[in-house]
C-alpha cells in the first residue's frame, strides 16, 4: 500500500503533467500573435517596395489572420512557416518570408558595437554579413580548384561579399588567374550581397560599368556600378556561369548581369527568378520578417529576370554543365 504522501506526490506528478500538456496545446498566446501579425502587416504596408502591392499584402496578411488562418500555430517556428507560405503564394515574392531565430533578432535590434570601422566604405552593422555563423559558412566560398584542360572552377553556395570575405575572394581568383577559362559555379546558390560594392562583377568589367538600377517605394533609385578601388588584376579569359532552379537573387543579379553585358555565357538550367532586394525587420524578440525594398532593372530598360529567372545560353540537364563547358572550349 502507498504511503499518503507518496500517493500525494504521485497525484502532484500527474496533475502537472496534464497541465502542462494543456498549456502546450493551447499555442502561442492570441494577444502575442494579434501583436506579431500587426508589426508584420506595418512593415510591409510602409516598407514595399511598390506601394499598391504592399497595401495589398498588408491587408490580406491581415484578412486571413482575422478568419484564423494562423492561429492553430503552436510555437513560433510553425507560425513563421504558416505565414510564409500564406504571403508567398499570394504575392509570389520569394524574398517575402518570416524566420523564427531569437539571435538574428536581438542582433537586429541591439548591434555589436565591436565591429571594426576599417571597411572601404563604413557599412553599418548586418547579421548575414557579420552574424557568429558567417566565419563558419566559409563566406560561401566552398571549393576552388584548376581542373583537367587548365580550367578555373569556383563554387559559391552564398554571395557573402564584405570586408571579412575580400582575402578569400582575392585568394580565390589568384588560385585561378593562370586557367584558360574559368567557371563560377552558382548552382543552388540562394542569393545574399555585398555590403561593399560590387567586387566580384568587378574583376570581369571595368570600374564603374553601371549594372543594376535598383528603383525603391519614393521613386528614388540607386545605380549599381563595379567598384573603382580594386587593385586585383581583372579576369581577362572566357568566363562560364553555372545557374539552375536553386540559383536565386543575388547570385541570379551576377548571372544576370554579366550575361547582359557580354563577358560570360551561362550554362545550366532557368534560375529561380527572385530580383527584389530585401531588408530584414524584427517583429519581435522570437521573429523577423523579410521585405522586398528594391527592384532592380538593367540600366536604361526595364529588364529584370523577377519571376522569369535568368536564361542560360546553353540550357542543359543536371549534371552536365561541367562536360558541356569542356566541349564549348574544344
Amino acid at each position: 500500500m502507498l504511503s499518503i504522501s507518496r500517493a500525494c506526490f504521485y497525484l502532484s506528478t500527474i496533475f502537472s503533467i496534464i497541465s502542462f500538456q494543456s498549456v502546450f496545446s493551447q499555442g502561442l498566446p492570441p494577444g502575442e500573435i494579434d501583436a506579431a501579425i500587426a508589426s508584420m502587416a506595418q512593415s510591409i504596408d510602409t516598407a514595399y517596395v511598390f506601394p499598391e502591392k504592399g497595401q495589398k499584402i498588408a491587408a490580406y496578411l491581415r484578412s486571413e489572420h482575422k478568419r484564423g488562418s494562423f492561429s492553430n500555430a503552436k510555437n513560433w517556428k510553425d507560425l513563421a512557416a504558416a505565414i510564409s507560405k500564406s504571403l508567398q503564394q499570394f504575392s509570389q515574392d520569394g524574398h517575402l518570408y518570416v524566420r523564427n531565430d531569437p539571435q538574428t533578432v536581438k542582433e537586429l535590434q541591439s548591434p555589436p558595437q565591436d565591429q571594426p570601422d576599417s571597411t572601404p566604405q563604413k557599412v553599418a552593422f548586418n547579421p548575414f554579413f557579420d552574424g557568429k555563423d558567417v566565419v563558419e559558412r566559409n563566406f560561401g566560398f566552398r571549393e576552388v580548384k584548376v581542373l583537367e584542360g587548365n580550367m578555373g572552377y569556383i563554387k559559391i553556395s552564398e554571395i557573402n561579399i564584405s570586408v571579412k570575405s575580400l582575402p578569400i575572394l582575392f585568394a580565390a581568383m589568384r588560385l585561378v588567374a593562370n586557367s584558360k577559362a574559368l567557371i563560377i559555379d552558382l548552382r543552388n546558390n540562394g542569393g545574399g550581397g555585398s555590403n561593399v560594392g560590387s567586387v566580384l562583377e568587378s574583376f570581369f568589367l571595368p570600374a564603374q560599368t553601371p549594372l543594376l538600377d535598383f528603383k525603391t517605394r519614393n521613386g528614388s533609385s540607386h545605380m549599381e556600378k563595379t567598384v573603382d578601388w580594386l587593385l586585383e588584376p581583372r579576369y581577362e579569359k572566357p568566363l562560364f556561369i553555372l545557374v539552375n532552379q536553386g540559383t536565386a537573387s543575388a547570385a541570379e543579379a551576377f548571372a544576370f548581369a554579366l550575361q547582359k553585358h557580354r563577358r560570360a555565357k551561362v550554362v545550366g538550367r532557368r534560375s529561380a527568378g527572385g530580383a527584389f532586394m530585401n531588408s530584414w525587420y524584427p517583429v519581435n524578440e522570437h521573429l523577423f520578417i523579410s521585405v522586398s525594398t528594391g527592384a532592380p532593372t538593367l540600366p536604361g530598360t526595364n529588364q529584370s529576370w523577377e519571376g522569369d529567372g535568368i536564361q542560360p545560353d546553353y540550357p542543359v540537364a543536371e549534371g552536365a554543365e561541367l562536360t558541356t563547358v569542356a566541349g564549348l572550349l574544344k
